[in-house]
């Protein structure tokens, strides 16, 4: 049976079908994270701090697209389990920094090989040159709200 659009758009919504695809995606995660007791949000950081080592407040909360207020009470439940430490800089205490703790990285570096074996699993369903071609692509879009914010807001205009 087709369905009638009531109201149809000239696009189909990018944002609803991304949101589907990470939703596909997380069928696959999910159940590993509740296993050893994450949430999407923690492993996120988790995942970022162990790539990227320390980072800034601002910086992580822009990176995992996680909201500064939520973060603060996600970091605050992650120093709690022992993963995450916060740093103040002397020199500017307003400044937060967040890295791994040596049970955060063990954790990471556990759990990541669990996750691998999940994406190999994802390769054989979708080739890695598609999923590479797909990354390529999201991080182009990625740029239309950091890069082109001033060319966007000109054509909205017009």
């Amino acid at each position: 049976m087709f369905a009638i659009m009531i109201h149809p758009s000239k696009h189909m919504s990018l944002n609803i079908a991304l949101i589907q695809a990470r939703e596909a995606l997380m069928t696959h995660f999910r159940p590993l994270l509740n296993e050893v007791g994450l949430t999407d949000q923690q492993w996120r950081i988790l995942r970022l701090l162990a790539e990227n080592g320390t980072m800034d407040f601002q910086d992580l909360a822009r990176t995992a697209c996680i909201l500064r207020p939520s973060l603060t009470g996600i970091l605050t439940r992650l120093e709690k389990m022992d993963l995450v430490m916060r740093l103040k800089p002397a020199s500017d205490q307003r400044r937060v920094f967040l890295k791994l703790t040596s049970l955060g990285e063990r954790t990471y570096t556990d759990f990541v090989n669990q996750i691998d074996k999940h994406y190999d699993i994802i390769e054989t369903l979708m080739p890695k040159d598609k999923i590479d071609q797909l990354h390529t692509l999201l991080a182009e879009l990625a740029t239309i709200g950091v890069e082109d914010d001033k060319k966007y807001a000109a054509v909205a205009k017009s």
